[in-house]
């Protein structure tokens, strides 16, 4: 395994993205990840981890987790460490992709689901400092405005002996003996420190190095054959990636190139 990913590994927290994916796709993380932000016995039925969704423009976001609860809940969580990305007019946006995917021709609007939108931020992103922000719209006479959107933004640096004082501790920890939730304590044990989980890691950053390659190759090729489609690049294999990085110089038209690529 190389030592080198091994290292950076050694540093991941809960927090960070590359090490959110694999520790919150098992299903106990993210149930204890909800009880403890709602306080509550959450039943989820779906998820799915750091999915595309892409508006009607053909502007796309990947969201983090989003989850299906036995109530017909929506919430989606983003692990986030910047404050640009944790902006609320991104928390919007993720609400209104949520919003366009989930209703139907003909649907009654009161069928549309109960949305929440979690910020878990490494930062205090809305400088309350309090733990947690729960914002919802209300009217002038102070009634909640029941559209059934949620957006709620947890500060992580806001750590105390509370459940969630005690999780906020855990996402942001690097040794898991130090975690106090014992199901994270077990996954991030088993990804740093066990064989499999160490190799699982391993091939996930070797496919990262790998996809940032690909993605200046792509940025090259678009500006040697302006409004062309190289989502074809993404599918090719090793021995087709060399080609193109052989000939990515040569002066022939765009034709000429796909066509030497897949000979």
């Amino acid at each position: 395994m190389n030592q080198e990913y091994l290292e950076f590994v050694k540093a991941l927290r809960p927090i960070d993205d590359i090490f959110m994916k694999v520790i919150f796709n098992d299903p106990r993380c993210i149930k204890l990840l909800f009880n403890i932000i709602f306080e509550e016995d959450i039943s989820i039925t779906k998820w799915h981890i750091q999915d595309e969704y892409r508006n009607l423009h053909g502007r796309t976001v990947i969201m983090d987790i989003v989850a299906s609860t036995e109530n017909g809940n929506i919430i989606d969580v983003e692990m986030e460490r910047s404050l640009k990305n944790a902006s609320p007019l991104r928390a919007r946006f993720h609400a209104s992709i949520l919003d366009s995917s989930l209703s139907y021709v003909n649907e009654k609007w009161e069928k549309l689901p109960e949305i929440y939108v979690i910020f878990i931020c490494e930062k205090d992103v809305l400088e309350t400092n309090r733990l947690k922000n729960h914002i919802q719209r209300y009217g002038e006479d102070g009634k909640a405005f029941e559209d059934k959107v949620h957006i709620i933004y947890m500060n992580a640096t806001k750590e105390d002996e509370t459940p969630l004082g005690k999780l906020m501790h855990d996402l942001r920890c690097e040794n898991h003996e130090d975690m106090y939730y014992e199901v994270l304590k077990e996954r991030v044990r088993y990804f740093k420190q066990e064989k499999g989980g160490k190799k699982i890691m391993c091939d996930m950053m070797e496919k990262l190095e790998k996809r940032g390659e690909m993605k200046s190759l792509i940025q090259i090729l678009l500006k040697k054959f302006p409004g062309m489609n190289f989502e074809w690049v993404k599918e090719c294999n090793e021995q087709q990636i060399e080609k193109i990085q052989d000939h990515i110089l040569m002066n022939i038209s765009y034709e000429e190139f796909y066509h030497l690529i897949h000979s």
